[in-house]
């Protein structure tokens, strides 16, 4: 039993002194001072050194022009241009320090500067713990990194992994970018900011905004994980995730996209978007909805993609929508397979079986065009087996067929004429003055013709060449004497505000720029004289 307790005791003994031992060896050692006074302080012997002072442990080195040197404790205070060098590498001045040989942490106060290589930081107090490579300071610091500038209320900083965390008030400046935050990692190794607190990065090009993600200083390629957005001059991109290459300006945006282009007042809505911004190309896919604000109204177009292109050569502006196309507008709505919104010109071309609808009347033809005044519609172009059809008081079906036809809108969208080109023909329910009974149905074919109408009734035609009229009276009326060839109501197709608003509503973007408005488009005067020539047959 005692032999044991003897090999114990040997095995205690063993490991209480390799800990000292292996201090003994890391003590802090005086290479060279102008004077030494040897003095007690805090009734401990200590060295006190004077001029040109310079310290060592293993690759430590701490040169100064004075210091106490406390042999008991292996600890330093250091005073006068103190200078901390680590591995030939790592270099700490200050006016004051200490250094603690036994757990190698070093503390530097006043006109504090690290430099590691080509990194240097400046602060007025910093710790330096060199066991875990940790640098810290509590009360505002400077990074400078080739052309990055980082300032910051608190920093840490790994001399290993070469890696900084900044917290409050951080601000990255860069002849490239400016990056705002209250939290930022930063990887000097591969120029990667990391942050997950609300962050700002504003460039020349836009300012990125988000709260989650990851930015490239280099390339300019970002990584936003949380709903954030890229506020361009003219565009501002939102989603819930956004990948963002800087240097070939491309974006593309995930979940809820809202893009808003400021100057035309429009915003496109959907799963995903892509920004090609080269190009000038904005896509976006996935219940895909595009509302164009207006001074009293919003045109709103759904469909399954929409593509915004800006050409900057020619100054325009196109938003294309294919695929189950659908609009609705207070005074007009309507459905077709594709469709061009031509915001330069104020012009929607639309394709593939496409049907409107104004109030009370449908219009149809193999493609149409409204031109848009002040956001209103004002002309509408039918081309090829055009047809109009309009509900009159009684809920009779007025039809105009032909080949081309225009169609005209007051200024309160209200269609009151209609010309047309080509293959002409009409059909129009003929009321009695106080618009409650039937007095017959007059069936015209004439290849030019003038239809005016006051709220969808038919009130005055002007036949142009050489009209075949038949007047149909009520007791001869027969349904298919009523129905041009070709005709068909489709009111149970008419869109509703709810069938074209597909997503939820939105927070609209707020841009931190100052908006500029839409230019205002003069209204452009309907001549509404009879041209000279004309034959006109009046409906009462």
């Amino acid at each position: 039993m005692q032999k044991i307790f003897g090999y114990l005791s040997y095995l205690l003994l063993f490991f209480l002194t390799v800990p000292v031992l292996a201090q003994q060896k890391e003590k802090i050692t005086l290479e060279f001072a102008d004077s030494l006074i040897g003095a007690v302080k805090n009734g401990q012997e200590t060295r006190r050194l004077i001029g040109n002072v310079r310290l060592r442990q293993g690759t430590t080195t701490i040169n100064c022009d004075s210091a106490y040197l406390y042999n008991y404790k292996n600890f330093v205070e250091a005073f006068g241009h103190v200078r901390i060098v680590q591995n030939d590498s790592i270099v700490i001045t200050g006016n004051n320090g200490t250094y603690d040989g036994q757990t190698k942490f070093a503390k530097m106060r006043e006109n504090v500067v690290m430099n590691d290589g080509k990194k240097t930081l400046t602060t007025e107090q910093l710790d330096y713990d060199m066991r875990s490579n940790q640098a810290y300071y509590p009360n505002n610091g400077t990074i400078v990194e080739e052309d990055n500038t980082i300032v910051s209320k608190q920093g840490y900083y790994n001399t290993q992994t070469k890696v900084f965390t900044f917290e409050k008030d951080v601000v990255m400046t860069n002849p490239k970018y400016k990056l705002t935050s209250d939290k930022v990692i930063y990887d000097s190794h591969t120029k990667v900011a990391y942050f997950t607190t609300l962050t700002h990065i504003e460039g020349k090009d836009g300012t990125l905004v988000s709260t989650d993600g990851e930015y490239n200083t280099v390339s300019g390629q970002s990584v936003f994980r949380s709903r954030s957005s890229i506020d361009y001059d003219t565009y501002i991109l939102t989603g819930d995730r956004l990948n963002y290459d800087k240097l070939n300006q491309l974006g593309v945006a995930t979940g809820n996209v809202i893009l808003f282009a400021k100057k035309d007042s429009v915003i496109v809505e959907g799963d995903t978007a892509r920004y090609f911004g080269q190009a000038g190309i904005s896509k976006v896919y996935g219940k895909a909805l595009m509302k164009k604000l207006m001074k009293k109204d919003t045109l709103y177009i759904t469909g399954d993609t929409l593509v915004s292109i800006e050409d900057k050569a020619s100054n325009s502006k196109k938003i294309f929508a294919y695929f189950n196309v659908r609009i609705f507008k207070k005074d007009l709505q309507g459905k077709c397979d594709s469709l061009v919104y031509n915001q330069t010109d104020s012009t929607i071309q639309f394709y593939h079986d496409p049907v409107l609808w104004n109030d009370k009347s449908q219009l149809m033809a193999d493609t149409m065009r409204i031109q848009l005044v002040n956001n209103a519609i004002d002309k509408m172009y039918l081309k090829t087996n055009s047809f109009v059809i309009s509900l009159d008081t009684l809920k009779n079906y007025n039809q105009v067929k032909g080949r081309q036809m225009v169609a005209y809108f007051d200024t309160t969208s209200q269609l009151y004429r209609v010309t047309v080109n080509g293959n002409g023909e009409n059909v129009t329910w003929v009321l009695n003055d106080q618009n409650t009974n039937i007095r017959g149905v007059n069936k015209v074919e004439c290849s030019n013709m003038i239809i005016n109408l006051t709220e969808g009734k038919v009130k005055r035609v002007a036949f142009l060449n050489k009209p075949d009229a038949v007047f149909i009276p009520p007791h001869e009326i027969v349904e298919p004497d009523t129905r041009l060839r070709g005709f068909k109501w489709r009111e149970k197709e008419k869109p509703a505000r709810k069938d074209v608003l597909v997503r939820e509503e939105l927070p609209l973007p707020v841009s931190k720029k100052n908006k500029k408005e839409p230019a205002k488009t003069k209204k452009t005067t309907i001549e509404k004289d009879k041209p000279a020539g004309k034959t006109t047959s009046k409906v009462s």
